[in-house]
């Protein structure tokens, strides 16, 4: 009975807790319950109810809902394994008054009805709960609603259990009904209805529940209950009860006997019928329609149906003109319970269904179309109507054809489909809806106006909805075939079908498969009223597949004709079997390359036009040609919207008259065309002119004459004026000059293609009279490109003739050249100007020089300037580029001296140094290009020049070229100076064919610079460089470095650096020839460098100066020395030069160390608050500053550098990459290290803290050398900084790759100096020091161990010191004993900062451990350790505590000694550790419950390391057990470092508990990176710990239990947790006072933090594992 209480009282806890403010804990109190009830459903149960119905603890509302809630999981879990009758009976009679009482709260009402539904889910409690419900329902009095709602949920749960009872509930119902008012009620005693007869139809159809039920014994009650719902609830005003009843109706109606069924049916189809105007969601009414329709049916009441069905089609016709809704599924349903309504009626009824239809069809409106057509579509496909309704059907559709709604065409083309697909259309009866199809596959309808419906998500349009009906008839349903072919043919030719051409052409290309074969008797291409005849097809066919483009339309018609190749004659069939296949394979890889390749058009047409050629030449008919031009003649009229199409149609009809050879269809048609041509348009023009071309090869004269007919025609003056006339006097000048414009590229294709026997005398007479006419009176642009086209196509022709000289030549290229000067010329027409000037200067004779020079100078300017500010070029650019460049060989050709080359040279010049990348390009490329071509052409007279003077001038204006950032310049570059040299060697006497070892070096650079590779690059500068110091004499050479110095400023970064390591080559091999000009060429180079921005065009300048002032280098260093610091990057590359040489850094360090040494490096300044503040001087900063440039190039290169830091970069600098190395100077810097190293870290100590000097702190009459600022760049300085970065240089020389990146990540920490980040820097550089350059440590040792008046000075020393313990002095034990007197020497230190190194320093011992062996070379090991021990246990002797800020500077010492001890205990022999045991372990006991997470996590380390050293010791176990409790609890510490420390305690204090689970445990879980399940580890663990120290659990426990009162709350919630798991693990609980863990846990339910509440709610369920303890 004691166990109950106990029990009881943990429950009640729980339950009280039920209602937690903390929405989580209320989660886990419920689970917490659910888990108990599982375990002990009867219990849990009964203190549940007890606790609800106790007046004294009646929780809210809300927490019943939820112990309701966890009741019914309860239940719905265990509810067999509840066997007491007593507790079923309470909860039923407790949910039974909640689910009664009026004055509940519907949650509540709702879990005890969820509860009830439980049990009665359970067939072992069903029917006591049944009876119970049904004991609620009495005749006469109305029943609860909840008692309702609980029995259709019921109902609806298990039907087996409920349909027994549905005949009495039924019963009972029956005289209740009439007395429900209540509309809520009434709603649920309908669906309560609904659902009792959904589980009777359900028994009835599962006869396997039982095989004696049947819908007869339930009619007389429904018949009943069907009347009363009838004449008392249908008519009801409220809507939801209306909808309940009528749904229930429905359902019920299958379960009415016939009479009743006949009788009623009628009213409640009316009034479904009547409320369908007062809802707006009418599924339910349909569904109840659709279920007492099918009932009656059923029922073979079609008698009594039949006065109701013209209502019922009046009524559904309205719901299915309602587009379904797909975002609103209800709409959808009902849609297809309408359609399931007609179908039923389509059955029966199926005249009247057929006349509502066919009149709906009738209906203007296109709503009711819509909706009619897909009752019909429904109907075709049910296969529910006769073939003479189908036929009725289709009349009516053809009588709506013409509808244009975009809905009512959609809904058409469904029902055509369904039409063709159940056969019922013939060829004949099918015409006008595959008409109607094309028509609106090619958008001839009117366009929707209205948004897409919802139904419609894709929003398809009505063309293209039409175009995949026709694709889907043509590929898939057989039965469309007859009606598709060859009735789609006659839409090929139509304009008003165009935009169904690509639908359209496919089906025909699939259908003539089928059809291909001809039939002699029935001729298919017969023309109207049937098919196009076969010359109309094969002109449309040709032309729509001209366009590469349009690949879909193309391959379609080319299929076409190879399946109508015997139609159209059956000569072509084996020619167009052989070429057909290729035309298809061509035009299906232009369909990709048409867009990237223009010219793949003009192909494609000539291909094309040979088919045709081809074509007319197999039939060979005369008639058959002229049959063929006359139709495509007549198609003009189709391509009036299709340009493209069009022209390619006139060039055909040129094919067509070149094969025909009768004059009057030829000059008719000539006539014809012309005048159907659109001049204004310039590719009609040029079709035009290809077609009057074509002819010409045949008929050249009749051709001349139409053409100067029509010019005569198209002479506005020859007109007669009128006033009309003057009116519109403008627009036919401006139409006169396209047709002239027309008629001058006639005459070019003239010329062209004209037979060359007669094209000279031609071009002679009429076509040179009429094209200069056309000239002279020309004021129209059109004209103007057409002359220069017809230039060109006439200068091309007459290269045919190389006798024939074009008299009007000089007329001709005034005349272009004019036209290049025309301002904003377009780009098209200046490279017709340049082509004509081309092919006009290679014609003979040759060009005078006035000539020349005209037309050089207006070519260059109209070309490059065109040029400037932009990225790409276009094609019409490039073309007039190229243009330029044959033009300007062409003039070098025809006229080879150098005054012509003079001319193109010095005009270039200007251009080679644009700014614009194209335009350099541009013009080296043409530089190149006439150097070529001069030197091929050029010849040797006796009185002829001897030296080719522009040479020195050209190689320099050359050089910066040579390095131009773009490889195409540069390629060009080095190829005009080969080429310079190779002209001045022929001048010089050498034959071309002289081998120049020197010139063969820059042929092969030539072939390898178009690679961007620096170092291919310089080398190639490099050879420029000897090439030229090779070949140019002395007065050459001093005109050559005057006009190249200029290039040193070169816009262009890389060309200036070219420039100046050409410059550097030069001076390296010859400069001792220029001792007397060195001053010139020194101020020169030097002013001009101070312009130059670019790094390596300044270093390669300076390299240039070093080699000039190699004997002179004592007043450089004078000079720098002088300079302002920050050092200027001049300053900067010279420090560094100097350091490669090793007297001058031997110089140089020397001078600078005594600076730092004899300088006081800071000075102590007040302020205005009285404060004292330390400003640093300026010259140590100056040296250090010049130190580091020194070393700068002295460290030593790897393959992977580090990044360079902030101040060694320069804006627009990269960094440096020099495969050079200077091993003198860094081994004087190596031999110079320990005292450089002890300067630059004493230094660094001794400016932290301390500010750059940033105002004049000076005395007006003071003289002092440090009280002034020289330079205010110095102020953006940071003095430690300036230090790491020049300790930085110097480890860079040694070597030292580690601490090269320690150093370079503080240099870029922006943080501001602290004393704790100097300590760290300090100790990472020591470390680095001792592990890369241990030779060097005692050294930096003897430098650091003297007397040092400042404190930071200590401070350094013994960080330092205290780091070498760390690292063993790189195993140098003698220094080490030296390092440890004065580290204990330091403990009674004034500062507090050195004691606490000190200390560290000692604690650093625990990393000497050397084979067992401390200190070997000291006499006296033990006392030394004793007393280094001793020091470090009475540190951790500190009285203070944390504040609330942190922890005090005296804390921070005993902090330093114990995480000293616990790294040092487990490497100190057992003896030394056993004297300060005891005292170490009440400490750590003390520490681990101190507020500070630090101090918990040393205490932590120093029992880790206690356990390590004497774990197994008497003195250790004798506290083992109480340390182990309080890691456990640690496990869970808020400090992350002190459960990582913890986890390693564990893992030592495991070997030695006696538990081998423990420890394995211990040593696999507890990672100290990973992260921990404490809660899962606990309960795991806890296994073990019952099992193995189970002597030690009741101690365990009471221990626990004094955590419950900790501050933190994590330490509570584990003790919760790790007290639960041990009792629930225990055998017996007899003894582990369950009582004091029982009152724990239900005190921890109070705490103030929602996790120990939420803990102590999980721990709870665990004290119930044994049945002991129940």
């Amino acid at each position: 009975m004691q166990g109950k209480d106990k029990e009881k009282g943990l429950v009640w806890g729980l339950l009280e807790c039920a209602g937690d403010v903390n929405e989580g804990v209320q989660q886990t109190v419920a689970g917490s319950l659910i888990t108990l009830g599982h375990q002990h459903p009867a219990l849990v149960l009964s203190a549940i109810h007890k606790f609800i119905s106790s007046p004294q603890t009646a929780p809210k509302v809300h927490v019943q809902s939820i112990l309701y809630n966890t009741a019914e999981n309860i239940v719905r879990e265990c509810g067999k394994k509840i066997e007491d009758p007593e507790v079923i009976s309470t909860w039923i009679e407790g949910a039974i008054k909640l689910l009664t009482l009026p004055s509940v709260a519907p949650d509540l009402q709702e879990a005890a009805s969820g509860l009830m539904v439980a049990l009665g889910s359970n067939p072992t409690h069903c029917d006591a709960v049944m009876e119970s419900l049904v004991a609620q329902i009495q005749t006469g009095t109305v029943p609860s609603q909840s008692i309702v709602e609980t029995l259709g949920a019921l109902a609806a749960g298990n039907v087996n259990g409920t349909v027994p009872y549905l005949k009495v509930l039924l019963g009972l119902l029956v005289g209740c009904l009439p007395s429900v008012k209540q509309d809520g009620l009434k709603i649920s005693l309908a669906l309560m209805l609904s659902k009792f007869s959904e589980a009777i139809l359900d028994a009835v159809d599962n006869k396997d529940l039982d095989p004696n039920i049947s819908v007869e014994s339930y009619k007389t009650e429904c018949a009943i209950i069907f009347e009363s719902l009838v004449n008392l609830w249908l008519k009801s005003s409220n809507a939801g009860v209306r909808q309940e009843t009528i749904v229930c109706l429905g359902h019920m109606s299958h379960l009415l006997p016939r009479e009743k069924l006949e009788e009623l049916a009628g009213l409640v189809m009316t009034t479904i019928l009547s409320l369908y105007r007062k809802t707006s969601s009418p599924y339910s009414l349909t569904f109840s329609l659709a279920l007492l329709m099918d009932a009656m049916l059923k029922h073979h009441l079609t008698e009594g149906m039949k006065f109701h069905v013209d209502h019922l089609l009046s009524a559904l016709f309205s719901q299915v003109c309602v587009i379904p809704n797909y975002a609103e599924p209800f709409t959808v349903k009902n849609h297809y319970e309408v359609l399931r309504c007609y179908e039923l009626l389509g059955n029966h009824y199926s005249e009247n269904v057929m006349h509502h239809l066919l009149q709906r069809l009738e209906n203007a409106s296109h709503m009711q179309r819509v909706g009619a057509l897909v009752v019909m579509k429904h109907l075709v496909n049910s296969k529910t109507l006769s073939s003479e309704n189908i036929s009725s059907l289709v009349t009516a559709l053809n009588a709506i054809l013409t509808d244009p709604n975009s809905k009512v065409v959609k809904s058409v083309t469904q029902a055509i489909v369904a039409l063709c697909h159940n056969s019922h259309l013939t060829a004949q009866s099918g015409a006008p809806f595959i008409t109607y199809l094309v028509k609106h596959s090619a958008g001839v309808s009117t366009p929707q106006g209205r948004r897409p419906s919802l139904a419609e998500p894709d929003g398809e349009s009505v063309a293209e909805v039409s175009r995949q009906v026709l694709h889907l008839l043509a590929t898939t349903v057989e039965a469309a075939h007859p009606l598709l072919w060859p009735h789609l043919l006659n839409f090929v030719c139509s304009t008003e079908y165009e935009a169904s051409l690509p639908t359209t052409l496919g089906c025909l290309a699939h259908l003539a498969t089928k059809y291909a074969s001809l039939n002699k008797e029935e001729p298919l291409l017969v023309g109207p009223p049937g098919p196009p005849s076969a010359p109309v097809v094969l002109s449309r066919l040709l032309v729509l597949s001209s366009n590469p483009s349009d690949g879909d339309v193309g391959m379609a018609a080319l299929r076409l004709l190879q399946g109508l190749a015997p139609h159209v004659s059956p000569n072509v069939v084996e020619p167009w079997n052989q070429h057909l296949p290729q035309l298809l394979a061509t035009l299906q890889d232009l369909t990709v390359k048409v867009d990237a390749e223009p010219s793949a058009m003009l192909m494609w047409h000539d291909f094309l036009r040979d088919f045709l050629a081809a074509t007319v030449t197999h039939i060979n008919n005369e008639e058959y040609a002229i049959n063929i031009g006359k139709a495509q003649m007549d198609q003009i009229h189709l391509y009036v919207k299709h340009q493209t199409q069009l022209c390619f149609l006139m060039s055909l009809i040129g094919v067509i008259l070149k094969q025909t050879s009768n004059k009057t269809f030829i000059a008719t048609t000539l006539d014809s065309l012309f005048s159907a041509t659109c001049h204004k348009s310039s590719i009609e023009r040029e079709s035009l002119a290809l077609c009057v071309g074509t002819t010409a090869a045949s008929h050249i004269d009749l051709v001349l004459t139409h053409i100067d007919m029509w010019l005569k025609s198209a002479d506005p003056t020859k007109k007669p004026l009128s006033f009309f006339n003057l009116i519109k006097q403008d627009t036919r000048v401006e139409e006169s000059s396209w047709v002239r414009a027309s008629l001058v590229l006639c005459l070019g294709q003239i010329a062209t293609l004209a037979p060359p026997a007669v094209v000279g005398s031609r071009v002679d007479g009429p076509i040179m009279l009429h094209l200069l006419n056309i000239i002279n009176s020309n004021k129209s642009d059109a004209v103007n490109e057409a002359v220069l086209h017809t230039i060109s196509d006439i200068a091309r022709a007459l290269t045919r003739l190389p006798e024939f000289r074009l008299r009007q030549r000089p007329l001709l290229i005034t005349h272009l050249v004019n036209t290049s000067k025309t301002e904003n010329l377009p780009h098209p027409v200046l490279a017709s100007v340049l082509q004509a000037l081309r092919d006009l200067v290679a014609l003979e004779p040759e060009l005078n020089v006035e000539e020349r020079t005209i037309i050089l100078q207006a070519a260059l300017t109209a070309t490059l300037q065109r040029l400037y500010n932009i990225d790409n070029m276009d094609s019409y650019l490039t073309k007039c580029c190229a243009q330029l460049s044959v033009l300007i060989r062409t003039i070098i050709q025809k006229d080879t001296n150098p005054a012509t080359l003079d001319d193109v040279t010095t005009l270039l010049q200007a251009w080679t140094v644009a700014p614009d990348e194209l335009i350099r390009i541009k013009a080296v490329e043409l530089l190149h290009a006439a150097l070529r071509t001069y030197y091929d052409h050029v010849t040797f007279t006796v009185e002829g020049p001897t030296n080719f003077n522009q040479t020195c001038q050209l190689l320099a204006f050359l050089t910066p070229r040579l390095t131009d950032p773009c490889s195409k310049v540069r390629t060009q570059a080095v190829g005009s100076v080969f080429m310079v040299l190779r002209i001045a060697g022929r001048y010089n006497g050498l034959s071309p064919d002289h081998v120049d070892e020197d010139l063969e070096l820059l042929k092969a650079a030539e072939e390898q610079i178009s690679v961007d590779d620096a170092q291919r690059i310089d080398n190639l500068a490099k050879d420029v460089g000897k090439v030229i110091s090779n070949k140019l004499s002395f007065v050459q050479l001093r005109s050559f470095l005057s006009c190249a110095v200029v290039g040193l400023q070169d816009r262009l970064d890389d060309s200036s650096a070219g420039v100046a390591l050409v410059i550097t080559t030069i001076f390296t091999l010859r400069g001792h020839q220029l001792h007397q000009h060195i001053k010139d060429l020194l101020d020169s180079i030097c002013n001009r460098l101070e312009k130059v921005t670019h790094k390596e065009t300044r270093q390669r300048s300076v390299e240039a100066l070093t080699q000039l002032s190699s004997h002179n280098l004592s007043q450089v260093i004078d000079s720098l020395l002088v300079y302002p610091f920050p050092y200027e990057r001049a300053v900067c590359e010279t420090w560094r030069n100097l350091g490669h040489n090793p007297q001058l850094c031997t110089s140089a360090i020397t001078h600078l160390t005594q600076i730092l040494e004899r300088t006081q490096l800071f000075s102590e300044q007040p302020t205005t608050t009285d404060a004292t503040v330390k400003i640093a001087t300026i010259p140590p900063l100056a040296a250090v500053c010049g130190l580091c440039e020194l070393m700068h190039d002295l460290r030593v290169h790897r393959e992977v550098e580090h990044e360079e830091e902030d101040w060694e970069k320069v804006e627009g600098d990269t960094p440096d990459e020099i495969p050079q190395t200077w091993p003198a100077s860094q081994q004087i810097i190596n031999d110079n290290f320990p005292s450089l190293a002890a300067l630059l870290l004493l230094s660094y100590g001794c400016y932290v803290g301390v500010v750059a000097p940033l105002h004049q702190t000076a005395t007006a009459n003071s003289k002092s050398a440090f009280n002034f600022v020289p330079n205010r760049g110095a102020t953006t300085l940071v003095p430690t900084k300036i230090v790491l970065k020049c300790l930085h240089s110097l480890v860079n020389v040694i070597d030292s790759k580690s601490l090269t990146t320690v150093l370079a990540s503080k240099i870029r920490d922006e943080n501001d100096d602290t004393l704790e980040i100097f300590l760290h820097t300090i100790s990472e550089i020591i470390a680095m020091l001792v592990h890369d350059a241990p030779q060097h440590i005692e050294k930096l040792v003897s430098c650091l161990d003297t007397h040092h008046a400042y404190e930071m000075q200590r401070v350094t020393v013994a960080a330092i010191f205290a780091q070498l313990i760390a690292e063993k002095c790189g195993g140098n034990y003698e220094l080490l004993e030296n390092i440890t007197d004065g580290l204990l020497t330091r403990l009674n230190d004034r500062s507090v900062h050195v004691r606490r190194l000190a200390v560290r320093g000692l604690a650093n011992f625990a990393h000497l451990q050397n084979d067992q062996c401390y200190f070997p070379t000291w006499s006296m090991v033990s006392e030394k350790l004793t007393e280094i021990i001793t020091a470090l246990v009475g540190a951790t002797d500190q009285r203070d505590s944390c504040n609330s800020d942190g922890i005090s500077i005296e804390t921070q010492v005993a902090l330093e000694a114990l995480r000293g001890l616990a790294a040092l205990l487990p490497r100190l022999p057992q003896e030394i550790v056993l004297q300060h045991t005891p005292t170490l372990l009440i400490r750590i006991r003390l520490f681990s419950e101190k507020s500070s997470g630090e101090v918990r996590e040393a205490g932590l380390g120093v029992l880790r390391g206690l356990a390590a050293s004497v774990g197994s010791s008497e003195e250790f176990q004798e506290q083992l057990h109480l340390h182990l409790l309080a890691s456990l609890v640690h496990l869970a510490d808020p400090y992350p470092p002190t459960v990582v420390m913890c986890k390693s305690a564990l893992q030592a204090l495991g070997p030695h508990l006696g538990s081998k689970a423990m420890n394995t445990m211990f040593q696999n879980h507890l990672i100290p990176s990973g992260s921990l399940n404490y809660h899962q580890f606990i309960t795991d663990l806890t296994k073990h710990m019952v099992t193995d120290l189970k002597d030690h659990v009741k101690f365990f426990i009471q221990a626990t239990t004094s955590y419950f009162k900790s501050s933190e709350a994590s330490l509570r919630r584990a003790s919760a947790l790790l007290i639960g798991n041990l009792v629930y693990h225990c055998e017996s609980s007899d003894e582990l006072g369950v009582s004091t863990v029982s009152h724990g846990l239900l005190y921890l339910l109070r705490d103030p933090d929602p996790s120990v509440r939420t803990a102590a709610a999980i721990a709870i369920p665990l004290l119930f594992r044994h049945n002991q303890l129940l």
